[in-house]
């Protein structure tokens, strides 16, 4: 849920200092077999998630939108545990490889780019700050999963995001729900169902990107997508990358059958 708030500052419980080092050495990867989709169908998946909303018009993005930068900062507060540390890491460590950036964890939460808050269920609603709708906040959290805040100045630059997490949940839904939004603050915030399984369909709990979301991923993170590209020049790019993505994921799946 895309957004230009001024976030209350939160006491940090787990100091994320470590979470370079633990992110590069983790084991998780990004899922590579399986069918791909055709590539017009990716084009209009990416064209969903990237440039809808369904929180309304009103926050759709109208160009491209992304983190400038090679580093993003990282920090873990509130409940944190070392096993959601383990969650973020691994999460990090995909789209690390995926999008091109470094992630390092902060010892000071008020300078962090990303900043991942682990709350009980009735304190998820409780995100103030000067540009905050009480009311959209409310909504967000009402259904005691998890959701994000973003920061864009100007439009095109991403420049701070807040992860809200229930941490009273199971710890595969925590951790799938991590992946999902941490995914979406980068720059993909739209929730769709047209293409399962997915990390951005509510239908589905996921653990790993599926191969047509690590894509997307990268389509965005591809250096001829341009933060600033408004949609119909943005959609050509992602048509190109798309497709050069899906033919080398194809023939390298049909190199590993053939040998």
């Amino acid at each position: 849920m895309p957004s230009r708030p001024t976030p209350t500052i939160f006491r940090a419980l787990l100091l994320a200092a470590g979470l370079a080092a633990t992110a590069a050495s983790a084991a998780a990867q990004s899922p590579t077999g399986g069918t791909l989709p055709p590539v017009d169908d990716l084009v209009r998946y990416f064209d969903t998630i990237v440039f809808g909303s369904e929180m309304g018009p009103a926050y759709a993005s109208t160009v491209i939108a992304k983190w400038p930068g090679d580093t993003l900062t990282v920090s873990l507060e509130q409940r944190a545990t070392p096993e959601h540390l383990g969650f973020v890491s691994a999460h990090l460590a995909a789209l690390g490889r995926l999008t091109g950036k470094k992630f390092s964890g902060t010892k000071t939460p008020e300078s962090a780019a990303i900043r991942v808050l682990f709350l009980r269920r009735n304190e998820m609603a409780a995100i103030g700050g000067p540009n905050v709708d009480p009311q959209a906040i409310r909504e967000a959290a009402a259904a005691g999963g998890c959701y994000f805040l973003s920061w864009k100045q100007p439009e095109s630059r991403i420049v701070k995001a807040i992860v809200v997490v229930n941490v009273e949940r199971d710890p595969a839904l925590i951790n799938s729900c991590l992946l999902e939004e941490l995914t979406q603050s980068l720059g993909l915030p739209n929730d769709s169902d047209a293409m399962r399984p997915s990390i951005f369909s509510d239908r589905d709990h996921l653990s790993e990107l599926s191969p047509h979301d690590a894509i997307l991923v990268r389509t965005l993170y591809d250096p001829r997508m341009k933060a600033g590209l408004p949609r119909a020049a943005a959609l050509g790019v992602a048509r190109t990358v798309i497709s050069e993505l899906a033919g080398s994921a194809r023939s390298s799946t049909s190199h590993g059958r053939g040998g």
